[in-house]
């Protein structure tokens, strides 16, 4: 659940309906159809997943265009109720604050965060890591956590957090503790052992935290 929380506050919504159809919801939204059953099963849900076409959102003077989407909605004030606790409110990515976690179970959350809202790239021999989000606090509490630094950057819609080179090998060794105790998205997982296999080729059983301390400080 730890993990599904963190993919709420990435991918998640909420909703009060209780005037119009007397309960509230839960929104979850991705493009990858198989981890989005994942969550589905996790939370022991038996509603459809709905599928949105490819569309187009104008923000200001631009236009972005979206993938197309799966959508997961639940009705439950139960559940409502017990995210809010958690500091979830409606309309939340600008407000959104890092919950109290458990240390023992922070790297599913952050793993649940970064399958909804983060990225890994690999470019020119190099790995990068970043969170996205519309709360800038929520990042710097995050960075805090992790217990590393990290470059936060704001642009015209949100702000990022960014890990590269070790420190983003350090960051996703964290995400991916205990790999098979709850749902990853294989996409992210695969282009992070392939750079592995890539780069370090002759000491595979190695975790990154080793690769970590055969770095330079300099080099960070």
């Amino acid at each position: 659940m730890a993990y599904v929380l963190g993919f709420i506050f990435a991918d998640g919504a909420i909703e009060d309906c209780r005037r119009s159809s007397r309960t509230c919801y839960i929104q979850l939204t991705n493009n990858n159809k198989d981890l989005l059953w994942e969550v589905r099963n996790v939370i022991q849900s038996n509603h459809r997943l709905y599928f949105r076409s490819p569309h187009s959102r104008k923000f200001g003077d631009k236009t972005y265009h979206c993938k197309g989407t799966y959508n997961l909605r639940v009705g439950s004030k139960v559940i409502y109720k017990d995210l809010l606790s958690y500091g979830l409110c409606p309309r939340k990515s600008l407000v959104i604050k890092l919950p109290v976690i458990p240390e023992m179970l922070f790297s599913f959350f952050l793993r649940g965060y970064f399958d909804g809202d983060g990225c890994v790239n690999v470019y020119k021999k190099r790995i990068r890591v970043i969170f996205t989000s519309g709360s800038k606090i929520f990042l710097e509490q995050v960075a805090e956590q992790i217990n590393a630094r990290g470059l936060i950057r704001c642009d015209r819609r949100c702000f990022r957090l960014i890990y590269d080179r070790a420190l983003a090998l350090n960051v996703l060794d964290i995400i991916y503790q205990d790999l098979n105790e709850v749902p990853y998205l294989k996409k992210k997982y695969n282009i992070y052992q392939d750079f592995l296999r890539t780069q370090f080729p002759l000491r595979p059983h190695l975790t990154p935290t080793v690769f970590l301390a055969r770095i330079r400080p300099d080099e960070n």
